[in-house]
């Protein structure tokens, strides 16, 4: 086993979130000073019960520069998966504002790591860079060509910011900085409801939680590429650690599951019979979308958790929350 994260001060931003809180748990695990910063706007100090007499938590506001390079003094690897995200909802219509905070948040979060001398910096982007009619699976060549997806134009044009952001402060200091485009993360901790929640969860929230039928946006036969959350944990590690030369690197699944097939799964494994009605009045987004993980696997990571061991695990977290 490798001991690169052993004793090293490690900074999480967005460590109360969903993938955040798993990044922390494995940092713990591997012996690591580990240090979160979150605003709790969608994280939950919950998410860090079981590590928080091993961590120190900030709860900051890191769009204030001088609060960033505070968090960021002394620390060895900064992790930056902060991040002002919200579910097709919500991003469909507030394009300027995800786009605008989230320029700032990077821009603060990158000059506080080259400020105060941080020598490892994992950049946190997304598979909303691709445009809506990449191929399928899309590699990382992929990246900029075209407009990022048009549900998540705001969100995906902060993302490539991100990453050219990031690929300058290398060549310009030589920072180590690993770059990651997680596809649709999912798992226990994601806020299930609330403005702009993600697929699973709201589809999860709708069959145990609602009465009546249940409404999904669009026709159901839009694809997406599902990674759990522990996977994507050990990845961003793993990639922090080996491949920290600023080239995006697709974190997913390579497989590509219909809407309908998803609800179908979550019903079965919530023993419910609701009906549900596909509401094509609704944007969808792009018809088949999933990442080439060629290049993770080359590096050396692959995926271990399915879809359906997954949602599972992830139904029965939902229903102990409720009982």
């Amino acid at each position: 086993m490798s001991n690169f994260w052993s004793g090293e001060k490690v900074l999480v931003t967005g460590g109360a979130g969903l993938i955040g809180s798993h990044i922390v748990e494995e940092l713990v695990r591997k012996k690591a000073v580990v240090t979160v910063a979150d605003n709790l706007k969608r994280g939950n100090v919950d998410n860090l019960r079981a590590v928080e007499d091993r961590i120190q938590f900030l709860r900051i506001d890191l769009t204030d520069q001088n609060v960033c390079n505070e968090a960021c003094r002394g620390k060895d690897v900064v992790l930056h998966l902060a991040s002002d995200a919200y579910g097709l909802s919500y991003s469909y219509t507030h394009h300027s504002e995800i786009l605008t905070n989230n320029i700032l948040l990077n821009t603060n979060v990158l000059n506080a790591c080259h400020l105060t001398g941080v020598k490892r910096v994992l950049a946190v982007s997304s598979s909303c860079v691709y445009r809506d009619d990449s191929p399928v699976p899309t590699g990382e060549s992929e990246g900029f060509i075209g407009e990022p997806e048009k549900g998540n134009l705001g969100y995906g044009w902060s993302k490539r910011m991100l990453e050219i952001q990031s690929g300058l402060l290398q060549r310009d200091y030589g920072m180590g900085i690993a770059i990651v485009r997680p596809a649709n993360v999912y798992g226990p901790r994601d806020p299930i409801e609330g403005k702009g929640t993600h697929v699973i969860p709201a589809l999860i929230h709708k069959i145990l939680f609602q009465e009546g039928p249940v409404t999904v946006w669009g026709s159901g036969n839009q694809a997406r590429d599902f990674i759990h959350v522990r996977d994507t944990a050990r990845a961003m590690l793993f990639i922090t650690e080996k491949y920290a030369c600023a080239k995006p690197v697709n974190i997913g699944s390579m497989r590509a599951t219909t809407i309908k097939e998803l609800v179908g799964q979550i019903l079965k494994h919530s023993g419910s019979e609701k009906e549900v009605i596909f509401d094509t009045t609704k944007p969808e987004g792009a018809k088949n979308k999933s990442v080439d993980i060629g290049l993770l696997e080359e590096i050396g990571f692959k995926p271990e958790i399915e879809l359906d061991e997954g949602l599972i695990e992830t139904v029965g977290f939902y229903r102990s929350q409720m009982e």
